[in-house]
């Protein structure tokens, strides 16, 4: 939802958009993404980097960021 020019997204709109955008790209899920980021494997963050971000709006404890 758009207020006042703010996009506002819910964790579960973060998350669908996060595993599109990660599987569209790089063929991976969304936990694979933000693993592969944190631990340095990521080759081009660069080509990610908006998902990344949206990731970072997400709470420390988040399951995405749990290992599976």
């Amino acid at each position: 939802m758009t207020t006042d020019g703010i996009l506002e997204l819910t964790r579960d709109e973060i998350v669908r958009r996060i595993e599109r955008g990660a599987q569209r790209r790089l063929h991976m899920s969304a936990r694979e993404l933000v693993q592969a980021y944190r631990s340095g494997r990521l080759e081009d963050p660069g080509l990610v980097a908006d998902l990344i971000a949206l990731a970072s709006l997400l709470a420390e404890s988040d399951p995405l960021f749990v290992p599976a």
